[in-house]
C-alpha cells in the first residue's frame, strides 16, 4: 500500500474516532463504547507493558477510559485522538507503579538485596501469554527488574518506536532526562542479560 493510500486511511480513521468523540460528548454513551472498542487492545498491551501482570492491566485499562471519558471535553480535535490517549494510559500507569512501589516500600521482605522492588509470586512467563523465543523472554523478566520510570522510556522507545520528543511529552519530562533514562535502561539490561547473551554468543 503506498504512502498516500495509507494517509488516506489515516485520516477516514481520524475523521470516524472525531464523529465518536462529538457523539460521546452530546451524550451518546454508545458512541464512547465504539471509542473503546476500537483502541482496548492497544491500551491494554501498553499498560502490560508497563506494570507487567495482567490484572493491574486490567485495571490500568478500566481507569484508563474513565480519565478519558471524564477529560473527553479537553481533547483538541486539531491533532489525533490516539496520541491523546494514549498519554492518558501512560500517565495512569506510571502513577500506579508510583503508589505500588511506595507501599512495598513500607515492607523489606519484598526487597531483593539489591534494593529493587521485587513480586516472588510471578515469574515472566506468568505475566506475558504472548510467547516469544528464549531472549524475548529473558529480555522481558529482565525488564522487571529495572526501576519502571526506566522501563517505560525503553519500552516506548525500542518497543513502540517514540521520538525522543515524543516521549518526552508523553511522560512530561526533560529531553535530557529521557536520553538518561534510557542510556541506563540499556546499561542495566547488559548487565543483568551478559551472562545469557554471553553463553548464547549473542551480540548486544
Amino acid at each position: 500500500m503506498g504512502s498516500k493510500a495509507v494517509q488516506k486511511m489515516d485520516s477516514k480513521n481520524e475523521k470516524d474516532v472525531l464523529k465518536y468523540v462529538r457523539r460521546s460528548l452530546s451524550g451518546d454513551a454508545k458512541a464512547f463504547e465504539w471509542i473503546i472498542r476500537k483502541y482496548q487492545k492497544r491500551i491494554y498491551f501498553t499498560a502490560l507493558q508497563v506494570v507487567m501482570n495482567h490484572d493491574d492491566a486490567d485495571d490500568m485499562l478500566q481507569d484508563t477510559f474513565i480519565k478519558a471519558y471524564t477529560k473527553l471535553d479537553t481533547y483538541n480535535e486539531s491533532f489525533p485522538f490516539y496520541p491523546w490517549l494514549y498519554r492518558i494510559a501512560i500517565n495512569t500507569c506510571l502513577n500506579h507503579q508510583k503508589k505500588k512501589a511506595r507501599l512495598r516500600a513500607l515492607s523489606l521482605d519484598d526487597l531483593d538485596g539489591n534494593g529493587h522492588q521485587v513480586d516472588l509470586a510471578e515469574s515472566p512467563a506468568q505475566m506475558f501469554d504472548i510467547e516469544g523465543s528464549e531472549l524475548v523472554e529473558k529480555l522481558k523478566g529482565a525488564l522487571k527488574k529495572i526501576p519502571y520510570e526506566q522501563r517505560t522510556v525503553f519500552i516506548l522507545r525500542v518497543n513502540d518506536g517514540l521520538s525522543y520528543q515524543e516521549i518526552s511529552e508523553t511522560m512530561d519530562i526533560s529531553m535530557g532526562t529521557v536520553m538518561s533514562r534510557l542510556s541506563r535502561a540499556r546499561d542495566k539490561l547488559r548487565i543483568l542479560l551478559e551472562d545469557y547473551v554471553k553463553t548464547n554468543d549473542i551480540e548486544v
